[in-house]
């Protein structure tokens, strides 16, 4: 007989792999930025300056360029959503009374923020490797929302107690030994 919720244990440990994952990916984003957008050199920055490139409204700069925003929002939000669904991918596998309700939370809003960002990459000018890479993180949030909407009925269905597997104080390894 399979344990009450081998389903969400499962869950926990596939939103562990997804979320390190999104993590690790937009690391390697993030590093591999420069190769896309050279920083300035400190002449430079001096010239953008003088022309007021650098102090216009940060509103006014991502309407000008939206697909760098949407980027951004990619790169920034797959990072922390990556390490919120490890996190509560290891509460469901522990079986943690609320990560169920993290987990989905997580998810939907990781997903809302990436429909978000996607409007600003597909409206604007990036490359199809951008647009590509946001359709496949997408794709894997909607269908991991399937899991983590499973996952929450069956610990809804059956709570966990959230008490910890602590060894009872007259525990005495010695004497459980001898017995198995």
């Amino acid at each position: 007989m399979p344990p009450p919720r081998a389903f969400a244990q499962g869950t926990g440990v596939l939103l562990q792999a997804v979320g390190a994952a999104y993590f690790l990916s937009s690391c390697c984003i993030c590093s591999s930025s420069f190769m896309w957008d050279p920083q300035w050199s400190p002449i430079e920055a001096e010239m953008a300056e003088e022309r007021e490139d650098v102090s216009r409204n940060a509103l006014q700069r991502v309407f000008e360029k939206p697909a760098r925003f949407g980027v951004m929002m990619m790169v920034m939000f797959s990072t922390l959503g990556g390490l919120a669904l490890m996190v509560f991918g290891l509460g469901l596998q522990s079986e943690k009374p609320r990560s169920g309700w993290g987990a989905l939370v997580t998810n939907v809003v990781m997903l809302a923020i990436l429909l978000a960002a996607g409007v600003a990459m597909w409206t604007g000018d990036t490359s199809l490797l951008s647009r590509l890479w946001h359709a496949l993180l997408c794709v894997v949030l909607a269908l991991l929302l399937i899991f983590t909407i499973g996952a929450l009925r069956q610990v809804l269905a059956d709570p966990p107690s959230g008490a910890l597997n602590v060894v009872p104080p007259d525990f005495d390894p010695k004497r459980d030994a001898e017995i198995h």
